[in-house]
């Protein structure tokens, strides 16, 4: 007799069991193969954030997936079992909160991927964080937990959170009122970042504020640059940063150019200039402020009502040393003024000769 009811409930079973999938709709298949998918491959996934982040890490994910689709595979077989009409909004949710994760999983590797520093210690190679890459991982993590928030909150019903009564409309309301004061920073941080055009140590200059500084850090608001002149450090907001003419001074093939301009009254002769000039280049080279190898250019820049304006163009050796570099020309130009029979002096516009005075008191 209790033979004859195991064949029973063995025939039964593919029945009991098609009836009772019955409750899972697509969506919830779907969820499980992504669940089974995850499962065989965690390890895998976790293995490859490990050879950018370090082994606790790759074992924490590790076992925050497995925990995941444990939890998973239970709801569905409890929904199963006992027919629980929820299991719908059950495997949505999860799989809304399993994508969530492996988003922010790989958005986090390919961040510290191509925006982390490499170290080798012992002989062993490992990619770490820099203030850049963490900065796009909070910036994305908070685009993916936003989005995760408002899916889990339509998937059970609670649309009405997200009117502005609720706590979430009035952070939203929060939000939109003070965007005028943090969010063009925000934005154009991320740009600046993005784009990599501008670095942690490199050399900028900005016309509009008069200032040439060192990159110290680019944050999320402000960037914080040192002053070379006066060794200050200044903070910059995004924004201003963003939207005024900002000069790089990174090196190349043909090294950074900087000049120098200096007056001359018309009637001086044009090989003296070139020959103090030069000089002068030569002089700064000598101290080792200036690159032999870019040369020096000399070229008559402009004719003005006070005088002509020459300029004298050379390359840096280090942009580090920009405004030393300026300060030592300046400094043997003025001193080799006597040498060559030249004036520094501000030219005059009119240059009157005795004979024209003579004629002008003789009447």
């Amino acid at each position: 007799m209790q033979d004859l009811l195991l064949n029973i409930r063995f025939e039964n079973f593919p029945s009991i069991i098609k009836d009772h999938l019955e409750v899972l709709k697509p969506i919830d298949h779907f969820t499980l193969a992504v669940n089974l998918f995850i499962l065989i491959f965690s390890k895998w996934f976790a293995t490859h954030y490990g050879k950018i982040k370090d082994t606790n890490n790759n074992q924490a994910r590790l076992r925050i997936l497995h925990a995941t689709n444990f939890i998973l595979f239970v709801t569905y077989l409890i929904a199963v079992i006992f027919e629980i009409t929820l299991g719908r909004a059950i495997s949505q949710t999860f799989l809304v909160i399993l994508a969530s994760y492996l988003l922010i999983h790989f958005a986090e590797a390919f961040i510290l991927k191509k925006y982390g520093k490499s170290k080798t210690i012992e002989n062993f190679a490992r990619t770490t964080e820099t203030h850049t890459s963490r900065t796009l991982e909070l910036f994305v993590c908070f685009i993916i937990i936003t989005i995760t928030i408002v899916l889990l909150i339509n998937i059970w019903g609670f649309e009405d959170w997200l009117q502005t009564t609720s706590v979430l409309g009035f952070l939203a309301l929060f939000i939109f009122a003070s965007k005028e004061y943090w969010a063009g920073d925000f934005l154009s941080g991320i740009l600046i970042i993005s784009q990599g055009r501008i670095e942690r140590g490199d050399v900028i200059k900005i016309k509009d504020e008069d200032l040439s500084a060192i990159v110290l850090q680019i944050g999320s608001f402000q960037t914080i640059v040192r002053d070379l002149v006066n060794k200050h450090d200044i903070i910059l907001p995004n924004s201003k940063l963003r939207l005024a003419r900002v000069d790089i001074l990174k090196s190349d093939l043909k090294g950074i150019r900087e000049f120098e301009d200096f007056w001359f009254g018309y009637g001086t002769e044009m090989k003296k200039v070139e020959e103090m000039l030069e000089e002068a280049w030569k002089k700064t080279m000598e101290d080792g402020l200036v690159d032999k190898y870019g040369g020096c250019i000399i070229a008559n820049k402009e004719c003005g009502d006070h005088g002509v304006r020459w300029r004298l163009a050379y390359t840096l050796k280090s942009p580090h040393k920009l405004i030393e570099s300026g300060n030592r020309i300046r400094e043997w130009a003025y001193q080799l003024q006597d040498k060559h029979g030249l004036q520094l002096a501000t030219p005059l516009t009119h240059d009157l000769s005795k004979t024209s005075i003579q004629k002008l008191e003789n009447g």
